[in-house]
Parts: structure tokens; C-alpha cells; sequence
């Protein structure tokens, strides 16, 4: 009986500390990514999503990017979290203007969409 318990026990704690160990994994992850890269990422999901041309596809990864390292530049800076919310959402809406000269009306409703939709998962 000793001997079940100890082997339950084990099994436990593997399992917690393999899930601990994909956590931080994933986290490290995301943290690695360049600006350039989540730049490339973001723009190419939306040159599938949208049917951006070559020229859209351009202007938007130049937007991209001049926002992400922004975003970026925010993290070292002393800042309350509150005061980097607020400042990463006004950059959102700066990107989100600045897509709207580049993008066909049909193009910028269908991104309205899309973040709309993502909006709304975030919050369930």
C-alpha cells in the first residue's frame, strides 16, 4: 500500500512540474520573438486574411513594426501597468488609423471584423 502511494505521489508530481516546465517554455518563447519577427507574423496573417497585395503587404509590415517597437520600448520604460495598457491601446488605435489609409474600405471593414470577433473570445 506504501509503496502505491509513493508511486501516486511521483506520478503527481511529474506531472506538475512537466506542466510547469511547458509554461515557462511557451513564455520564453513569445518573449524570444524580435519586433521584426512579430512584425512578419502579423503581416502576413493579415495579407492571407485580407488578400493584402504586394504593396499593402509592405506599407502594413512597415506599420507593424514602427508600433511593435513601441510596444517594445514601453517595456523599459517605468511604467504602472495601468499606464502600459493605456499607452500599448492608444498605439493599437494609431495602427489601426494608419491601416485605414492603406487598406480598401471592404479590406478595413473585414479587419474590423476580425478584431471584433477576437475581442469578444478574449472576453469569454
Amino acid at each position: 500500500m506504501k509503496t502505491l502511494k509513493l508511486i501516486l505521489a511521483s506520478v503527481v508530481v511529474s506531472f506538475g512540474v512537466n506542466a510547469q516546465s511547458v509554461k515557462m517554455t511557451r513564455l520564453e518563447a513569445g518573449k524570444q520573438k524580435s519586433p521584426e519577427e512579430r512584425a512578419k507574423f502579423q503581416t502576413e496573417k493579415m495579407r492571407t486574411e485580407l488578400n493584402l497585395s504586394n504593396e499593402q503587404s509592405d506599407k502594413a509590415y512597415q506599420i507593424n513594426l514602427g508600433i511593435i517597437q513601441k510596444n517594445y520600448a514601453l517595456q523599459e520604460q517605468k511604467m504602472t501597468t495601468e499606464e502600459r495598457r493605456n499607452a500599448v491601446k492608444s498605439n493599437n488605435e494609431v495602427r489601426i488609423s494608419m491601416l485605414k489609409e492603406v487598406l480598401s474600405a471592404e479590406q478595413y471593414s473585414k479587419m474590423q471584423e476580425k478584431l471584433n470577433e477576437r475581442k469578444s473570445s478574449e472576453k469569454q
